[in-house]
């Protein structure tokens, strides 16, 4: 979890959550004495207690509980997501164990799966943060969309579902995932942690295609057609029993609602979509800083920072503003089946036109400018420090700018209007 102060000015310095699972720090980035940083944050909520999460694992939604549902069970196995996801799994699991065990089911019976999607395979690194030491002795399957696959009857878009063998094996499935804002899915977690995230490269593709045609949900889940084809097929499938959850930017859990995959999907969403309103600054702005942590592991994941933006933040900058997309990128490029440099679906970078008239610049000191050219359109500039970010910067602002501050862009949505005095 993350560690040291809220994210704020501090004298002339901005600190900003850094570094998703490899440093989990607030760094601090100096400002030049010119700039007037905003610092746009969302919803503060109070993070849930011991005995909250306790309470929602109580009292699902949709659903039995979950002691109820696996009496009797040969086996279980847990879907959780990755090493790319911010959820803290690791903390959670316990909690599915010790229930698991109050009905009956013995430790060696129950398999975790996590599931990477098109993302690379998880590594004995992932699995320790991902798992963590209470869950040692439990069998931990990473998911290869070419690998094991089970045949489940059902279709996507007309494409057969093949689903993780060790996942299908299990006469109980439960997910336990991540509730954040998604570029066409409305929300993640939920029906999701199946399928795309268990699933075969071919259903991958098709899931992924929504993107291509521009079905971009940004954070609406009525009417979402991607959403809706999945649930409907992860039900026929069977998910038993889901945990979503909703973090805050130290990733601490501030919404948990279990039980049925769509009735607590949508309590988690609502809850998430709450936390994450961003009221608008007083004043257009004239640049933006967009900080991709939580989502910040990699260079192919900050992409998840533009649903913030996307979602209303453009009307929030002055006429020719700069966007600075920032994260650690620790990963370096990260590695996507489908959309990474290689992949089936990927297609040589272009500027990307919802920006209009508002120069991208990328802030990724885990990249060279080689890799970050590989994922994003040549045009856009990338730097590797932070000192030269703002020498480039300074000449193309006002003599006294108003640089808004995102400092957890995926976790954040704008308000419905811009409220310019």
């Amino acid at each position: 979890m993350l560690t040291g102060v809220d994210s704020a000015r501090t004298g002339t310095s901005i600190a900003l959550p850094w570094g998703v699972w490899r440093q989990d720090v607030r760094q601090e980035w100096p400002l030049p004495a010119s700039w007037t940083p905003v610092v746009c944050t969302n919803q503060q909520k109070v993070p849930l207690t011991p005995t909250a999460i306790d309470a929602a694992f109580d009292t699902p939604i949709g659903t039995e509980r979950l002691e109820t549902i696996v009496s009797g069970a040969r086996s279980v196995a847990i879907a959780i997501d990755d090493i790319t996801r911010p959820t803290p799994t690791a903390q959670l699991l316990p909690l599915v164990l010790n229930r698991l065990r109050a009905a009956g089911v013995p430790r060696p019976r129950i398999t975790i799966a996590i599931a990477s999607g098109a993302h690379r395979r998880a590594t004995p690194d992932d699995v320790g943060l991902k798992v963590g030491p209470e869950c040692a002795d439990i069998s931990v399957v990473p998911h290869d969309p070419t690998g094991d696959l089970m045949d489940t009857g059902q279709l996507l878009g007309g494409v057969p579902v093949r689903v993780n063998r060790a996942f299908m094996d299990a006469e109980i499935r439960i997910g336990i995932c991540g509730v954040l804002p998604h570029p066409f899915a409305g929300f993640s977690g939920g029906a999701k942690i199946v399928v795309p995230g268990l699933a075969d490269l071919d259903v991958l593709a098709r899931t992924h295609k929504f993107a291509l045609m521009g079905l971009r949900g940004g954070h609406q889940l009525q009417g979402n057609r991607f959403r809706s084809e999945m649930e409907g097929v992860v039900r026929a499938i069977g998910l038993h029993w889901t945990v979503n959850v909703a973090i805050d930017e130290q990733r601490r859990p501030v919404a948990l609602a279990c039980g049925d995959l769509v009735a607590a999907h949508r309590s988690a969403a609502s809850a998430a979509e709450e936390a994450a309103r961003t009221p608008s600054p007083d004043h257009p702005l004239d640049a933006l800083v967009l900080n991709a942590y939580p989502k910040d592991g990699e260079l192919l994941q900050l992409e998840a920072a533009f649903v913030a933006l996307r979602s209303g933040m453009l009307r929030w900058l002055a006429p020719g503003a700069p966007v600075v997309l920032a994260g650690a990128c620790l990963e370096g490029l990260g590695h996507h089946e489908l959309f990474g440099p290689g992949g089936r679906l990927f297609r040589a970078p272009a500027a990307k036109t919802f920006l209009t008239d508002h120069p991208l610049v990328i802030f990724a000191p885990g990249v060279t400018s080689e890799e970050c050219a590989a994922a994003f359109w040549d045009g856009y500039r990338h730097f590797a420090l932070w000192p030269e970010l703002v020498e480039y910067l300074n000449p193309r602002l006002a003599r006294q700018p108003r640089v808004g501050i995102v400092p957890c862009a995926p976790l954040q949505l704008a308000t419905e209007e811009f409220h310019a005095a």
